[in-house]
């Protein structure tokens, strides 16, 4: 598998047409390929919360006095990151290890949640219905996400610029492998129709996971 991560970047087309000979099962992904790159973004929030927490203050800081400025923020919001900073403040780093449990949970959950909206999307545009071909796509797109997971160590607008090139390159992937490895074809735009509605869709779904993830959050600071 480790052959086709610096494809995937360089020449993705060449990487998915081999991948689409593959046949690897969705427990052979998640114990090769997934458990590991879903642990950058979490290992980093929690070396950030830690080695770098100074970092995450000053940016809380400076949302809490603007929060002061703007009466409509919401109060839980407020009190979230209040208790955050307390958190980060403070020597024990419990709550630290918890909040980088919940995230790498969440993190072993994105390629479930693409591998739905894929299967149930690429007939309707054309491509096969294949659960393997289809998580196959899902877990290789989303590790340029992942490893752009490294930067949240420091918080800053780099960093969420890399993140978000992140994800940006794993729906470029998707849309590339729903043509090479799904057959998703591309007369009548059909492949660039397929991954605008994966974009909407993940974006929906990810909404209300964020919302449980968030939930979670919120008890484990006790807000």
């Amino acid at each position: 598998m480790v052959k086709y991560f610096l494809e995937l970047y360089l020449k993705p087309k060449t990487a998915w047409e081999k991948l689409a000979q593959e046949n690897f099962t969705i427990p052979q992904l998640y114990i090769r390929l997934v458990i590991f790159f879903a642990f950058i973004p979490a290992v980093s929030h929690f070396i950030g919360f830690t080695v770098f927490r100074e970092y995450y203050v000053s940016a809380i800081k400076k949302f809490l006095e603007m929060a002061e400025k703007d009466p409509e923020q919401p109060k839980r919001t407020v009190e979230y990151m209040k208790a955050l900073m307390a958190e980060l403040m403070d020597s024990d780093i419990t709550q630290e290890l918890f909040i980088m449990l919940v995230t790498y949970g969440f993190e072993l959950l994105k390629p479930l949640v693409f591998t739905v909206i894929i299967l149930f999307l690429s007939p309707a545009f054309g491509g096969i219905k294949d659960p393997q071909k289809s998580f196959t796509v899902a877990a290789f797109a989303l590790v340029p996400s992942w490893v752009a997971g490294v930067f949240y160590v420091m918080n800053s607008p780099i960093s969420m610029f890399m993140v978000f090139m992140g994800m940006f390159y794993t729906f470029y992937l998707i849309f590339i492998g729903g043509e090479k490895v799904l057959n998703i074809p591309s007369e009548k735009s059909k492949n660039f129709q397929f991954i605008i509605v994966v974009v909407i869709l993940y974006l929906v779904i990810s909404g209300v996971i964020g919302q449980v993830e968030t939930l979670i959050m919120y008890r484990i600071l006790g807000v």
